[in-house]
């Protein structure tokens, strides 16, 4: 919809698209979470002889629609609307992206947000179910490393204080493959570089 009509559309209307997106995803990630609903899910499943349904997909899916929106929106240089902040919202739901990642593969953050002290890092080992959801996700974050790493200077310099102790996390977790190493490897040489070297 929003392809076929961007000419047309209001700073208004691209607000409630955001919204839309957010909410989905935010939606997807709950209901995910629901660790007794998820039972209940698989115990109906087994009577019914069915596969269960594809929950991490499901929110994947919800996720990568939100960012891709957004990305869309900054390709096209619409970040320009004073009445919404796409640029924090962006850098938003990479962050969600990264921490439910990081939460996945058994990572702990090593500073938290409003800590100033280091927290114990403590790495716990990774089921093979989790090794399946790792990989499930892979794509997802590597989109969301893609989205930071796309952030002019300026603005990268600007939020690089709120995930860079997840970027730290992502280094020494364990990671199914070699594309998130890459784009990890990316984002520290084109965007984290330029800050250090300036």
């Amino acid at each position: 919809m929003y392809k076929k009509h961007q000419k047309l559309l209001s700073a208004a209307s691209i607000k409630v698209l955001i919204e839309l997106y957010s909410s989905m995803a935010l939606h997807a990630r709950e209901v995910n979470r629901e660790s007794i609903l998820l039972k209940k899910l698989q115990k109906a499943c087994s009577i019914l002889e069915i596969s269960g349904p594809p929950m991490v997909h499901f929110e994947n899916e919800s996720f990568q629609n939100h960012l891709n929106f957004l990305q869309n929106l900054h390709l096209r240089n619409h970040f320009e609307h004073d009445e919404i902040d796409l640029e924090q919202e962006l850098v938003a739901v990479c962050e969600n992206v990264l921490d439910i990642y990081l939460n996945c593969s058994g990572s702990v953050s090593t500073l938290h947000k409003h800590d100033t002290l280091l927290a114990p890092h403590r790495k716990l080992p990774v089921s093979s179910a989790k090794k399946e959801e790792i990989a499930a996700r892979t794509s997802l974050v590597i989109s969301a490393l893609h989205g930071l790493t796309g952030l002019k200077k300026d603005s990268f310099r600007r939020y690089i204080p709120q995930f860079f102790h997840l970027l730290v996390d992502l280094v020494r977790s364990e990671h199914t493959s070699g594309e998130v190493q890459h784009a990890l490897s990316n984002i520290f040489r084109s965007a984290v570089g330029q800050i250090i070297m300036d």
